[in-house]
């Protein structure tokens, strides 16, 4: 009598919030957040006067490239994971998050006031 466990199949996990948004999404938000304080500590070690500002215009100018080459390197993810018929959103919205936070800090700018 010898009696065989069948092991009852588990269901698969299910992702955690920050995988369901992407983790390169995660990332880039990060990356974003963390420039605020090394645009600040630049600005604290630069010049005082007319001449302030550049450690401001440093940390836009860093985010604009990595922004663009993030946009460049998912659109080219999702054109290959739509063309193999494999899901592609997390790289579609990988390619509206710099817009988007783009479009965030205009209309703060806007509403809140100095």
């Amino acid at each position: 009598m010898s009696e065989e466990a069948n092991p009852t199949p588990e269901a698969p996990a299910k992702p955690g919030r920050l995988a369901r948004f992407g983790w390169r999404n995660v990332a880039y938000l990060g990356f974003v957040v963390l420039l605020i304080p090394f645009g600040i500590a630049l600005e604290a070690s630069g010049p005082g006067g007319p001449d302030r500002g550049g450690g401001v215009a440093a940390a836009v100018m860093l985010w604009a490239i990595v922004s663009v080459l993030f946009f460049l390197v998912n659109a080219v993810l999702a054109i290959v994971a739509f063309a193999k018929g494999k899901p592609f959103d997390h790289a579609l919205l990988a390619c509206a998050l710099p817009f988007g936070l783009v479009l965030l800090v205009m209309l703060s700018s806007v509403f809140i006031p100095y």
